[in-house]
This record gives structure tokens, sequence and C-alpha cells, in this order.
């Protein structure tokens, strides 16, 4: 017979796939201050996971436990690598960073395929997007702005890549995509800490003057950009744009598979909220993710036009594509 506490609540959560904690304490027969401390414990250890919020809290075995049994060790390069770029989210909402996520993502969606050469591969996908870095940390971009017959923006960067071949979504995409699709606020302020430091450095590197946020498509209760701008604080000037259309819907970018169709739709759905402000040098765009550049690119003409940036206009996403990687529709 099992008397431990801690045990006969693994048994009981095994046997029944759930539990709460006050069945725990009326069926065990345990004080409810014992119950919380052995689950707060099974948690840290991953055996349990808590699912719910107060005052409806249920607790399940962790689907965690068999990924700390691999004994995979990786060279330190490796390591380093996946640790820090990758993330894995699973289907009931964990976030899995570096190695467990990438053991986890092996298991489930390369079951056959040698571990050893997946990290390979991967260390090979993450040198290949390096050559594309600035000393600071930045991707330059720019090479997208040749698409268009002419460039209204000077220069563009991104904060990572948006997708990977093979390994799909960064783990900066997923991040982004979750905290706009699921309206998560802690996602949306992990996201607005890492990029952060990167816009100053463009602000000061290049003495920016004013900031323009690219206004989002789809009306939403929980604006991405607007509580990316709120959290970035970043004290400068702001250029108002906002999204009208002439149709009768609102096209997201996204939707569109041509850089033609993207320049149209950018053209016409891009609006100086005012037009008689005052004249900045410096311009910075800032978006969540670029795809053609095309909104970049039209609202540069936009300012251009107006004599904003009349010195040099530059773009910042925190994703986005360049030739060879995968076109961004899903975010």
């Amino acid at each position: 017979m099992i008397t431990n506490t801690r045990d006969q609540i693994i048994e009981y959560v095994a046997k029944h796939g759930q539990a709460r904690p006050n069945d725990l304490v009326k069926l065990l027969g345990f004080t409810n201050t014992a119950i919380h401390r052995q689950l707060r414990k099974l948690v840290l250890e991953n055996i349990l996971r808590k699912v719910g919020k107060p005052p409806i809290v249920f607790y399940t075995l962790s689907e965690k436990q068999d990924l700390q049994s691999q004994n995979q060790i990786f060279p330190i390069t490796k390591e380093k690598a996946i640790n820090t770029n990758f993330l894995s989210i699973t289907p009931t909402g964990d976030l899995l960073y570096g190695v467990e996520g990438f053991i986890y993502w092996a298991k489930t969606y390369q079951k056959n395929k040698s571990l050893d050469l997946l990290s390979e591969k991967y260390l090979e996908e993450i040198e290949k997007k390096e050559k594309y870095k600035t000393k600071e940390g930045l991707i330059d971009a720019s090479v997208k702005l040749r698409d268009f017959p002419k460039a209204y923006v000077d220069k563009l960067f991104y904060q990572d890549i948006y997708s990977l071949s093979l390994f799909g979504r960064t783990k900066l995409a997923k991040l982004v995509m979750y905290a706009k699709q699921i309206e998560d606020k802690n996602l949306t302020d992990k996201v607005a800490l890492e990029g952060k430091p990167l816009i100053e450095n463009i602000i000061k590197r290049f003495k920016i003057d004013a900031v323009c946020f690219i206004p989002p498509t789809i009306p939403r209760k929980f604006q991405f950009m607007d509580e990316l701008e709120q959290r970035l604080n970043l004290n400068l000037p702001k250029i108002d744009l906002i999204k009208a259309s002439a149709g009768d819907i609102l096209i997201p970018q996204k939707t569109l598979t041509s850089l033609f169709e993207r320049v149209v739709n950018a053209k016409s759905s891009i609006y100086l909220k005012n037009t008689q402000g005052r004249l900045y040098a410096n311009v910075l765009l800032i978006d969540d993710v670029a795809g053609s550049g095309a909104s970049f690119n039209e609202t540069g003409k936009k300012l251009k036009n107006l004599r904003i940036g009349y010195n040099k206009i530059y773009a910042f996403a925190f994703v986005g594509n360049i030739k060879g990687y995968e076109v961004i529709r899903q975010i």
C-alpha cells in the first residue's frame, strides 16, 4: 500500500487522468497544506502540469517527463545555438526552449531521423542566417528593396528571419504569431523586451527624429502593434498612420501572393492621419512582420512626398523573410 503523499497523488492522477486539489484532500485524507505543497513540488519537477487558473485548476501528468529522460549530449557549439534559437510550442501550449524543445520537435515531427544529423542541419541554418547579421545583431534585409522599381526606404532591418528550411518558424516568429493570435500580453512583453535594444541602437546610430508604426489591418480588441508601441516606450515623436480601404473590405497583406498585389494593397490602404505635421530628417518605420516589404516602401513613398524623412527612412521588422527563406503568409 502506498502511504507517501507524493506517490498517492501521482498514482491518483495517473489512474484518473486529472485531479483537482480539493478532490485529493477529500479522497486521500491529507491536509490542504500537504496536498498543495506536494503539487507545487511535482509541477517544478515536471512530473505534473498545472492546467487552468484559480478557482478552477486541474493537475495532469506532464508531457515533459519523457524529454527529461533523454541523455542526448550535443557538442558545445550546437548546444549553444539550439539553446539560443530554438523554441517548440506543444499542442497543449507548453513553451519548450532550447535543447528540450529541439528533442521534443525531433521526436514528434522527425521520428526516424538522427538527432545528430538534425542538429548538424540546424547549425548550418543558423550559420546561414548569421551571415546576414550586422555587428549590432540586426539582420540587414536591404537587399529586398531591390525588388521595387524605386526604393523609398534606405535601409531595412529584421530582428530575425521568419522561417528556416525544415525547422519552420523561428523562435521569435512563433512568439509574435501566438502573441497576436491568442492576444497574450506576456508573450508581447517577451517580443518587446528582446527587440527594444536593437530598435534603440538604430535610433542612436542613425539619429532618428521620429518613429512611425505600420497600422494593423484587422480591427481587434487587442492590437498587437499598439501593445508593442506602449511597451517599447521609445520617447520620440510619432507619425500617426491609419489603414483605410476604398473597397468593401480591408485585405491583409499576408493573404496576397504577388509583389504587385501587395504594392497595390499598401498604396491604397495606408494613409497619414495628419499631413500638416512637422518635417523630420530621419524616420524609422516599425512593423511586427515584413513579407514583401511593400508596406514599408509605400509608406516611405508617402512620407517622402510630404518631406517627412527627407534625409533617410529606415525600417525595422521583428521578423521577415529574405530570398531563400519561406514567404510569410501565416502571421
